[in-house]
């Protein structure tokens, strides 16, 4: 159970987290299964208070975890709090490891590309806290996690499916048609780029963007495998192996990635200076509708390349 008393009148060791957040608080549940907590308070950061809140203020990071010691002495926050956590319970040797840098590295990594996306995944349920703003890392890895989503696309289709565009040159239609679709899909990179900055709130351009790219990468994967299934298992007959059925059967995989973001994407206070104009396009409908516009041409452009229609 997690702990809801007061933590200035404790001297157990206390550890801080995003009590807006659902996947920090089903975390922070798992860990406390594990037996990893036994002995710490847990508390929601915006309920710590006396003298832990003034400590805790003046090392809180956005996206975080706080632990503090028992004597207040030493604080930890992210990946630094987590190996503290794990190396109370591992045995010495396997604690002792997660102190070696390419290890504790790897920690870090995996710990901040968690805590960059978890708000897009699972929002707030209230307006984010302006004193502590997301710092700078949290946009970086939504930058870095939406080119490494899109290089392994890029990776995966082709080992699964083969190459786009056979390399026989009898099959003619398929290799006319390729300067086509390069130019479709200059097009569509400018038209996504030009609505994205349309219906972006200021500061909100890599949120929209690596909510785009996750929708994108989940229905591709979707359509993927469908098309797998279409070449290699069953053919033609099923209607969910017709081009209308492998873009609807792949599209609702990104329609409820989007649709998990839809709240973070939207929850920037408007400006009551903006235009009306301005206002409408920034709204959680129009963002919706506009992002599931792109996905679905991008999943149509997919099709037309691996000759699925």
């Amino acid at each position: 159970m997690i702990s809801q008393q007061p933590a200035g009148n404790s001297r157990a060791p206390l550890l801080a987290y995003d009590g807006d957040c659902r996947m920090c608080i089903r975390s922070i549940r798992s860990l406390e299964l594990l037996g990893l907590l036994g002995g710490i308070d847990t508390q929601a950061a915006a309920l710590v208070t006396g003298d832990d809140r003034v400590l805790l203020d003046n090392h809180r990071r956005s996206g975080e975890i706080v632990l503090l010691d028992s004597q207040r002495a030493d604080v930890l926050t992210g990946a630094a709090a987590f190996r503290w956590l794990l190396q109370r319970r591992l045995p010495r040797v396997l604690g002792a490891s997660l102190d070696l840098p390419p290890l504790f590295l790897v920690m870090c990594i995996g710990y901040r590309s968690v805590a960059a996306w978890r708000r897009l995944l699972s929002p707030p349920a209230s307006a984010p806290d302006p004193t502590f703003p997301e710092p700078r890392w949290v946009a970086r890895y939504r930058l870095i996690g939406s080119i490494v989503l899109i290089a392994l696309l890029y990776w995966l289709v082709p080992l699964i499916l083969g190459e786009p565009v056979p390399s026989d040159p009898s099959i003619q239609n398929t290799v006319d048609k390729l300067p086509l679709l390069k130019d479709a899909a200059i097009l569509l990179l400018v038209s996504t780029a030009i609505l994205m900055g349309l219906i972006s709130h200021p500061g909100r351009a890599v949120d929209t963007l690596a909510s785009l790219v996750g929708a994108v990468f989940v229905s591709s994967v979707a359509l993927t495998l469908l098309a797998y299934w279409k070449q290699n298992v069953e053919g033609t007959g099923n209607p969910l192996l017709e081009p209308w059925g492998l873009v609807a059967g792949s599209s609702i995989w990104g329609l409820l990635f989007l649709f998990r973001c839809r709240n973070w994407l939207a929850g920037h206070r408007t400006d009551s200076g903006e235009r009306w104009l301005i206002r409408m396009l920034r709204s959680k409908v129009t963002q919706l509708v506009v992002l599931t516009a792109i996905l679905e041409a991008w999943l149509v452009w997919f099709e037309v390349l691996y000759n699925l229609v």
